[in-house]
């Protein structure tokens, strides 16, 4: 009974920044999306599910997050076999400028990458010297939610990298040996034990970057403005001066904290073995 007091003694400095950086503020904003004019109204929620634009925008960011989820895991997981294989101060040099992606901004990135890939960016530029490519052809897809996809990668890569190089320095090996001197063939290797072996890590590594994802808002921001309709921006155009409706950015972020929540919950039951199958 003191062991079990002892240890929630000590988990109490966590309970209490959980609960004053995170569960406060998003209690108030709950509190304050459920008022239209000073009386109590669900008419901010009802409305998430009525306007054209909530609808799609909410649609647009599921999209974005599930395209860049997959393609940053599907990238991310032959990167970080290599940079685990590299060992030594190789490794310690890759991780190092893996993590670098992770140090800038969201308005950093986007700017970068209107630099690079926009109308008059070096890449751009050096492709129509070379193959006479249409600037303006070339860089429109930057300032759609295709090239928010390209951008995004370029800081949830990284994410996974760092996720799944971590696990394979983990793994037991052992396995993959024991299955291999009884005549195991490499598919059924990768089947049968290292999936099932790397899977929780994957799982939280795509995850995670189902979760960045959606909310991220710099990058956006600084390639599309509000011109691609992602649940941040909708959140963003309420805040704004021009057009100032707090309540319904409250409602849009509570919205946009249960999807996120509810997707990721629900991926991860749906991947997840039961421990009994696990066994």
């Amino acid at each position: 009974m003191e062991r079990r007091s002892g240890t929630w003694l000590l988990l109490l400095p966590l309970v209490a920044l959980l609960g004053l950086f995170l569960l406060w503020p998003l209690a108030l904003v709950l509190w304050e999306s459920l008022f239209v004019e000073g009386r109590f109204s669900l008419d901010n929620y009802l409305g998430i599910f009525v306007r054209k634009l909530y609808r799609e925008s909410l649609g647009t960011s599921l999209l974005l997050s599930a395209s860049t989820a997959f393609l940053g895991t599907a990238i991310g997981l032959p990167l970080s076999w290599f940079v685990y294989k590299s060992g030594g101060r190789t490794k310690s040099l890759l991780l190092a400028i893996t993590a670098v992606p992770l140090t800038f901004s969201g308005l950093v990135v986007g700017f970068a990458f209107i630099v690079l890939l926009g109308t008059s960016g070096f890449i751009t530029l050096v492709l129509k010297e070379l193959f006479g490519v249409d600037p303006l052809e070339f860089s429109a897809f930057l300032f759609t939610w295709r090239g928010l996809v390209i951008a995004y990668l370029y800081f949830l890569i990284p994410r996974m990298i760092l996720t799944m190089t971590a696990a394979w320095s983990n793994a037991n090996w052992s396995l993959v040996e024991a299955a291999a001197s009884l005549g195991a063939g490499p598919l059924t290797i990768l089947r049968k034990v290292l999936l099932p072996m790397l899977a929780p890590a994957i799982l939280a590594g795509s995850s995670l970057l189902f979760a960045v994802s959606m909310g991220a808002f710099g990058t956006a921001f600084a390639l599309t403005g509000i011109a691609v309709k992602i649940l941040p921006l909708v959140i963003y155009t309420h805040v704004s001066e021009l057009s100032a409706d707090i309540a319904k950015a409250d409602a849009l972020a509570i919205a946009l904290t249960l999807v996120t929540t509810g997707v990721v919950v629900a991926y991860e039951k749906f991947f997840t073995p039961p421990a009994s199958a696990r066994s």
